[in-house]
């Protein structure tokens, strides 16, 4: 559970305990902190040419209700300037396992267009949401006979 300062304000800084957001007041501990990035990176993965990268970023970029302290950022696709953030490691690790399913996918789609498969639909953008990767595609009838059936 995120453990906020004692009169709910959102701090500046935080780092990780037990992979858990907590409030650094020490701004010394806090850059010393996100200086190793084995205390940043949560996982990478590399499949073909994107790079999907899943980071605690040391801060809150959302607010107390909807925190946002972890990074999910996918490099090379048509994606990459669309990061995603999760609250909690658990959530990040959820977000970049299916951002790594989306890249699978995608590497197939890039693949068959490349062998000449014309599919009438353009990949607009995938999300993940509790226990379903949700893909968002231009035509959803083409989409549909795309998918994968697991």
């Amino acid at each position: 559970m995120l453990r906020l300062a004692e009169d709910h304000q959102d701090a500046q800084y935080y780092i990780l305990e037990n992979r858990v957001p907590i409030t650094c007041d020490d701004e010394t501990a806090w850059r010393a902190f996100m200086r190793d990035g084995e205390n940043l990176l949560v996982a990478k993965d590399t499949l073909g040419k994107d790079t999907i990268v899943t980071v605690f970023i040391g801060f809150n970029h959302g607010d107390i209700e909807t925190p946002k302290f972890f990074q999910t950022s996918c490099f090379g696709a048509n994606s990459e300037t669309r990061s995603k953030y999760s609250a909690t490691w658990e959530r990040a690790c959820l977000q970049h396992r299916g951002t790594v399913a989306c890249a699978e996918s995608l590497t197939k789609f890039a693949a068959d267009q490349a062998a000449g498969v014309d599919y009438s639909f353009e990949f607009i953008d995938c999300k993940v949401v509790p226990g379903e990767l949700q893909f968002i595609l231009q035509s959803e009838a083409e989409a549909i006979a795309f998918m994968p059936t697991n």
